[in-house]
């Protein structure tokens, strides 16, 4: 009796257009989390940043936030989103610290970009069901 192999239960049923699909998901995701945070920046001149820090959030943000749907995603709705928005916000948030930004203007737009994710991950997984998650 053959036994499968370790972490085969991890890749079963992800299949190239399934991880297509994922990435397009999570990077409509990211995007529409950028123009929120674009708008977010545009309030007031002290949380004024450079321009490349939107795209280099896009880019970080797509691959981290696909790291995390990739783990959680035999997950419920409401993890997978938290697992998702809390991944992306943390991680940003580290790599800009480690840039040299302000930490009382990381930890606010910690929770900013926090608050952000969360509902539109959860509006975005939703509505994209059962169709990347198998």
């Amino acid at each position: 009796m053959r036994t499968a192999r370790p972490g085969w239960r991890f890749w079963q049923g992800l299949t190239p257009r399934n991880l297509a699909l994922l990435l397009l998901l999570v990077l409509v995701i990211i995007s529409l989390f950028a123009l929120v945070d674009y708008l977010a920046h545009s309030l007031s001149e002290e949380y004024a940043v450079p321009s490349y820090y939107f795209r280099n959030k896009v880019i970080f943000g797509t691959l981290i936030g696909f790291a995390a749907c990739l783990l959680t995603r035999n997950r419920g709705l409401f993890t997978r989103s938290l697992a998702f928005s809390s991944s992306v916000s943390v991680l940003l948030q580290v790599r800009y610290f480690l840039e040299g930004y302000p930490p009382d203007f990381v930890v606010t737009f910690l929770f900013i970009h926090f608050l952000i994710l969360l509902p539109v991950s959860l509006l975005v997984f939703r509505l994209a069901g059962e169709r990347v998650w198998k």
